[in-house]
C-alpha cells in the first residue's frame, strides 16, 4: 500500500471576503473528492482571505505500477491548477510505501 499526499498553497490576490474563499474552497475540495476518491481539506491559513493551504491525500493499492501512480497524481495536481479559483503558488508532494 502507498500513501500519496500533497500540500498546495493557493493565492487569492486582492480577495477580502473570507466567506467567498471558503465557498470556493468547498467547491474545489468536493470536486476533488468526487472525481478522484481523495481526501481534501484546508489545512492552514484559515483566517487569511488572500491565502489558502489545501492538503490532499490518497491510499493507493500495491497493484498499481509506479508509472500509473505518478500519472494519476500528476493528473490530480494539474486539475487543481486548471480548475482552482486562485493561483497555485506552491505544491509539495510525496508518495510513500508502507
Amino acid at each position: 500500500m502507498r500513501i500519496a499526499a500533497s500540500r498546495i498553497i493557493l493565492d487569492f490576490h486582492g480577495n477580502l471576503d473570507l466567506a467567498e474563499k471558503r465557498r470556493q474552497l468547498s467547491v474545489l475540495c468536493d470536486g476533488i473528492r468526487k472525481r478522484h476518491n481523495l481526501s481534501a481539506c484546508e489545512i492552514d491559513a484559515f483566517d487569511d482571505p488572500e491565502r489558502c493551504v489545501v492538503g490532499i491525500a490518497a491510499v493507493i493499492p500495491d497493484t498499481w505500477r509506479e508509472k500509473s501512480i505518478q500519472t494519476f497524481w500528476q493528473k490530480v495536481l494539474e486539475e487543481i491548477d486548471t480548475t482552482a479559483f486562485a493561483r497555485v503558488v506552491s505544491e509539495q508532494s510525496d508518495i510513500t510505501a508502507i
